[in-house]
């Protein structure tokens, strides 16, 4: 089976169940969905970054953004208690390592690495439940976030292989070696494209200047997302983050633009339409 026929039976399993969620109007649904991307993607992130180190230590990890994640997401209203986790989970990495620390010499960035994937994952991928939450539209902002970073990929993927040929230039060949410049144009005009959809479709409060100040800003975001994951597995020297998407790599090879995408959307969102 060839890569692309992967990835499409793949999305055909899975697309039918987010979107019943996203539907249907108690935002728990979306909430266990995006739970349970945030444990995968934290066992992967520690898998890649802690690869020789106990299963304990890249278990506390994980525990920790989770724990993140939910008060993120229970208690969005209450700053104190954000606050409050974010010190407990800096302070229980920190005090793990005190009592656990083995290898002194390398203490400091196996702490590093624990603490940059509780925000990296657990952090950020909350913001997606949190647009559930909105309200009467928050399951129309889940549809943009989504959309507008998972068009970005296919309209890349067929600006590059159609239309790149004529224009090889790379986008950033040392971190991600088949990327192009017309591949991102090409993601670009997709995110437009989703947010277009939304305004002619299921949202039509949004202007088209919503549009182009969802799209383009989301979209460059999610793009460097994309790099960013790419220069973490290169710095440790594997091809995907994990196997458990046919076609699609691991969970963060699926969301790593989503984590930079979903917190801009939801900020806008507050901004420019309140909490409904």
């Amino acid at each position: 089976m060839s890569n692309l026929a992967a990835r499409l039976l793949t999305a055909a399993v899975l697309i039918p169940v987010l979107v019943a969620a996203i539907l249907w109007s108690n935002p728990i649904a979306v909430w266990a969905i995006v739970f349970l991307a945030t444990f995968l993607g934290l066992r992967e992130f520690y898998n890649m970054t802690l690869p020789n180190e106990p299963v304990l230590e890249r278990g506390v990890g994980v525990v920790l953004g989770l724990g993140v994640a939910a008060v993120v997401y229970w208690f969005d209203s209450s700053p104190h208690v954000l606050l409050a986790a974010l010190a407990f989970a800096t302070i229980g990495a920190f005090l793990f390592y005190l009592f656990r620390y083995r290898d002194m010499d390398s203490v400091a960035s196996r702490m590093a690495r624990m603490l940059a994937g509780i925000l990296y994952v657990g952090l950020l991928l909350a913001f997606v439940a949190l647009l559930k939450k909105r309200g009467s539209d928050g399951g129309a902002w889940v549809f943009i976030t989504l959309t507008c970073t998972w068009f970005s990929d296919t309209g890349a993927y067929f600006a590059g292989r159609f239309i790149g040929p004529a224009w090889p230039k790379k986008l950033y060949e040392s971190v991600s070696p088949k990327k192009t410049v017309i591949g991102g144009l090409g993601g670009v005009a997709a995110s437009f494209g989703a947010l277009a959809l939304a305004k002619l479709w299921y949202l039509p409060s949004l202007t088209w200047a919503d549009c182009a100040l969802v799209a383009i800003p989301a979209n460059m975001l999610g793009q460097m997302g994309d790099l960013c994951e790419s220069m973490l597995k290169r710095s440790v020297g594997v091809k995907d983050s994990g196997a458990l998407l046919p076609g699609h790599g691991g969970m963060l090879d699926r969301i790593d633009a989503l984590l930079f995408t979903a917190p801009y959307i939801y900020f806008y969102a507050r901004w420019a339409y309140g909490r409904i």
